[in-house]
């Protein structure tokens, strides 16, 4: 009984033990994110960097960085086609009142939520303002 006691033991300190070095890297971890967010030239060369030429989603300034291998370019199409070469999808008619729009909102996603958001795309500003300076 005396070694199950002594085994639960080692087995419970060395979970311990993996809770405290998980907690000191995510401490680390925190500080380094804040370091990056709070201090603006570590976020200024974060940023070149990850949109450098070695970065991951490296910008280009000219049309000739844009022909570089890799990034091939196609000519623009059509005005009202989209890239696949097919007519745009039509747009849902704005709400015509205000203060119906999220009654008539409602009805779209019960009825079909996936077109829910032609609706949220026409609305007026506004009217998300409204809504979020009430819900706070």
């Amino acid at each position: 009984m005396l070694d199950s006691a002594v085994a639960w033991g080692e087995r419970a300190t060395n979970c311990l033990k993996g809770y405290a070095n998980f907690s000191v890297n995510e401490h680390k971890e925190n500080l380094a994110y804040n370091e990056i967010l709070t201090n603006p030239d570590t976020l200024s060369d974060y940023t070149l960097k990850f949109f450098g030429p070695e970065g991951p989603y490296p910008v280009y300034e000219s049309e000739a960085d844009l022909e570089t291998r890799g990034y091939p370019t196609a000519p623009i199409g059509q005005a009202g086609m989209n890239i696949a070469g097919l007519p745009a999808p039509p747009t849902a008619a704005a709400p015509q009142v205000p203060q119906d729009f999220w009654g008539s909102f409602k009805q779209q996603m019960d009825v079909d939520p996936s077109q829910a958001w032609r609706l949220v795309n026409q609305a007026d500003p506004r009217q998300f303002a409204n809504k979020l300076f009430v819900m706070e």
